[in-house]
């Protein structure tokens, strides 16, 4: 069965989200910055232009002069073609003025009463300006594209009309349009991580709900593991996937669509011309990313199971010394260091193929590019100036990125999409535990508890932890549960307050079926206490009393006396109130026990069901437990899986399961004379020659 949900991440943020909320003003922003990517380029074109350009602009044609002069507010300085001067001679305004002044009194008109009128204009039929701006680029895009804002722009400011108040212009314009584009990048950054937090928080909520559910359930505690794991490493590939999704995914398609629009408006024909060979040498080194992975990959595990056989050999060295073999095992240690060796060397010649193609791709895309564009200005350079070239191949250069982004992207979105199946595999589980309808209230145990043909397994496996249980437990007694297997004693335990549930069989509670009965009210008589329990976070206070605002804060100091709890909290800084957790106090194991009894005893049930801390406990806990036992045992139903033999001595009767069976129900002093299997786990579990000196005297 696949381990990946195909929609996993789609269900996790849905394509419809993009059009709701933070996700819709991430896109308005990302198209706003395409706008603002768009200026800038138009504002980069023009500075290149100015720099090759120098201001200097020829026109020939009586039209294109007028319109020339229409641009300038003020009549700009005149040169005739056949007297342009070059850039080491400047052109003289008397000489002009010379040439111009024969024509214009030639044409003078005279009016009726002898005067002359105001001479109009003259219009000639080639004109060479220095020093204005960017009037060359303005003539040339009016020139290509008939528009007329720039026109505007060029008559309206006066300050893109001489060459270093434009460069300092169009500087200054290009540093707030980047400025502006890093600011709608950080908002949009800022947007995509809180939609991306919201995600998160949604499938924590959800994980957190599911894991109540089924987490009583777990008996050998790796599928809390598990959920740990999910909730902090799988929630957070999906944190991170939702942030790339919706950060680059509303920014690099409109980059790209910027990119490329602004590059066929220049020359559509020398795009087409340069992509073509981009796209294929692109799909080419995808092709070559993966096969180069999958070789990188296969050479590895071969080089990991040469190391292995290495390292296998300096476990035999008794062998070899012993039989003498010292000439064979070293050729042969020879023969795997060689194949190790080799190995490595290929790994490294594949590596370094890679790479070299890689930038034997790249060189070979640049100056197939550069061709195309050096030879388009070559042949014509009034449809396409030197500014609009270097700018064209610079844009090229950029188009790596966002097209790198998009293919990391998907790599991204496929490890979030693994997590969420993960997840929600989790979610869909079905607890194990439900309340049926029309359940009953139970009261108290009052008669026995009783175990009939009970059969349990953990889900997915086919070893049966209890098989076949049979078990009558009088009310107000107190039973030990012991086995060599330790998740037996643990099942029998949790089948009582129904935290699993039999896979056969029945349990009784004074002749009621438990699976008929509310939840609340056979946990509310059932509680289940375990000393390897963590503190919750929060007071004291808080962890005894559990949210439960019924309970006043002497019935808790009461319940801590009881359990022998009271003491040692007073000693904490802030007594009852003093913080527990993460970020509070660490208690000690045995104080976390005696904090458990007491949560337990507060709500003063009918059974309880107690399994003893595995950690050490010193002297004062030992003997503070054994008074508190002496109240706990009065009156009530006690069920416990001990691990001291104090415990197991003070109990009335000892229920020995094996092979998810019951073995024998006796005393502790009469098992130790009448079962062999009994002597043999207390054995194992007690002996001083087993533990540690310190472990056994605090035992």
């Amino acid at each position: 069965m696949s381990n990946r949900q195909p929609n996993a991440f789609h269900r996790a943020f849905p394509a419809r989200e993009f059009f709701r909320g933070s996700a819709r003003s991430i896109l308005f922003w990302s198209l706003l910055n395409g706008l603002l990517l768009a200026l800038l380029l138009v504002d980069l074109f023009l500075i290149l232009d100015l720099l090759n350009h120098r201001g200097r602009i020829t026109v020939h044609g009586e039209q294109n002069v007028q319109f020339i002069q229409e641009l300038r507010s003020v009549p700009p300085a005149v040169i005739l073609s056949d007297q342009v001067p070059s850039d080491k001679t400047p052109a003289k305004s008397d000489t002009a003025k010379s040439e111009t002044e024969p024509a214009a009194n030639a044409s003078e008109p005279k009016a009726e009463n002898g005067k002359a009128e105001t001479p109009a204009p003259a219009v000639f039929d080639s004109l060479t300006l220095t020093d204005s701006g960017i009037l060359p680029s303005v003539w040339w895009l009016h020139s290509k594209y008939q528009l007329g804002t720039l026109k505007q722009l060029y008559q309206r400011f006066p300050v893109l009309r001489e060459n270093q108040l434009a460069l300092f212009t169009l500087v200054l314009v290009a540093l707030i349009l980047a400025s502006i584009r890093v600011l709608i990048r950080w908002r949009s950054r800022q947007r995509s991580l809180k939609i991306s937090h919201q995600v998160s928080m949604t499938l924590r909520n959800m994980i957190h709900r599911q894991a109540l559910r089924l987490g009583p359930g777990d008996l050998s505690g790796k599928e809390t593991e598990q959920t740990f794991d999910l909730f902090i490493k799988d929630v957070g590939a999906v944190q991170n996937g939702v942030f790339q999704w919706v950060y680059h995914l509303s920014r690099h398609p409109v980059t790209l669509l910027v990119l490329l629009l602004f590059t066929i408006s220049i020359d559509w024909r020398l795009t087409l011309q340069c992509m073509i060979p981009l796209a294929a040498a692109w799909y080419f080194l995808l092709q070559h990313r993966k096969n180069h992975e999958s070789q990188h990959a296969k050479t590895l595990v071969t080089i990991n199971s040469e190391l292995s056989l290495l390292a296998e050999n300096l476990r035999s060295t008794r062998l070899v010394r012993g039989y003498g073999m010292e000439t064979a095992e070293h050729e042969q240690f020879q023969v795997h260091l060689n194949k190790y060796t080799e190995n490595i060397e290929k790994l490294k010649r594949v590596e370094g193929w890679g790479h070299r193609i890689a930038r034997g791709l790249a060189v070979f895309c640049s100056c197939l590019v550069l061709f195309l564009v050096g030879y388009k200005v070559l042949v014509n350079p009034e449809s396409l100036p030197l500014s609009a070239a270097i700018l064209i191949v610079g844009i090229f250069a950029f188009f790596y990125l966002p097209v790198n982004g998009l293919y990391e992207l998907i790599l991204i979105r496929s490890e979030a999409n693994i997590a969420a199946s993960s997840i929600y595999r989790y979610l869909n589980r079905i607890p194990e535990v439900s309340q049926a309808v029309g359940a009953k209230f139970l009261e108290p145990v009052s008669q026995s508890i009783q175990f009939e043909n009970v059969s349990y397994s953990l889900s997915g496996q086919d070893a049966k932890i209890l098989n076949g249980f049979d078990l009558k437990i009088p009310a107000g007694t107190s039973t030990a549960l012991v086995s060599l297997d330790e998740l037996a004693p643990r099942a029998v335990s949790y089948l009582i307050p129904r935290f699993i549930e039999p896979k056969s069989g029945r349990l009784l509670m004074d002749g009621e079926d438990t699976a008929w009965v509310t939840l609340e009210s056979i946990r509310a008589e059932a509680i289940f206490v375990s000393g390897n329990d963590p503190c919750l976070t929060g007071t004291v206070k808080d962890n005894i009393r559990c949210g439960d605002d019924r309970f006043s804060l002497q019935e808790i100091i009461a319940a801590s006396k009881e359990a022998h709890a009271h003491q040692f909290i007073q000693n904490l800084p802030q007594g009852y109130e003093t913080a527990l957790g993460q970020h509070g106090e660490d208690l000690t194991t045995g104080e976390c026990f005696r904090l458990g009894l007491a949560r337990a005893l507060l709500r003063k049930p009918a059974l309880m069901i107690i399994e003893e801390p595995e950690g050490v406990l010193d002297e004062d806990t030992k003997t503070l437990l054994e008074d508190a036992y002496s109240r706990i045992f009065q009156n009530r139903t006690i069920l416990i899986i001990p691990s001291r033999i104090p415990t197991l001595r003070r109990v009335d009767q000892v229920v020995l399961i094996h092979e998810g069976k019951v073995e024998a129900v006796d005393s502790q002093p009469s098992l130790l004379k009448k079962s062999a299997l009994y002597r043999h786990w207390e054995y194992t579990r007690f002996n001083q020659f087993r533990h540690s000196p310190e472990t056994v005297n605090e035992r």
